[in-house]
């Protein structure tokens, strides 16, 4: 008799949890987030200057420490479609920056950023961007950003 109870015990406490389950489920599926409108969505998309401007600051306070824009050049800040920089904007922020080139002679020296130029990478070789970053080096995030563009 033992056995026999213990087995319609088993079978019925199996039977109550298969039976509440999915109500369990039913109490705690994922929430589905609301569907959202962005002015950059689409084909005909816009982006914000106001966004691709404070973007870039960031880009150059927080980001530009490991990640590269080496495809890009300064000249890109007052393209259409860009951040919306004015040219002579644009050579303002080239000339915060120190581009390593070479003179007549072929000696090394630093000079001051034009718009013509690349942004300069945070590392001097990937090498060193590896031997920085535990074996790996941080993404070019231009290739994002041409991406997007």
């Amino acid at each position: 008799m033992t056995m026999k109870r213990t087995i319609l015990i088993l079978a019925l406490a199996g039977g109550l949890g298969a039976a509440a389950a999915p109500a369990i489920a039913q109490e705690h599926d994922t929430p589905v987030p609301p569907k959202l409108k962005w002015s950059f969505a689409g084909p005909f998309g816009k982006y914000d200057q106001a966004q691709l401007q404070r973007g870039f600051k960031i880009y150059k306070e927080v980001c530009a420490a490991c990640h590269s824009l080496q495809m890009l050049a300064f000249r890109n800040l007052a393209d259409t479609g860009g951040p919306g920089f004015s040219e002579e904007q644009a050579a303002a922020v080239a000339a915060e920056y120190k581009i390593k080139d070479l003179d007549d002679k072929g000696e090394p020296v630093e000079r001051t950023g034009r718009v013509a130029d690349n942004f300069p990478s945070s590392f001097a070789n990937e090498l060193a961007a590896k031997a920085a970053n535990g074996g790996v080096a941080p993404p070019d995030m231009s290739t994002l950003a041409k991406a997007r563009s």
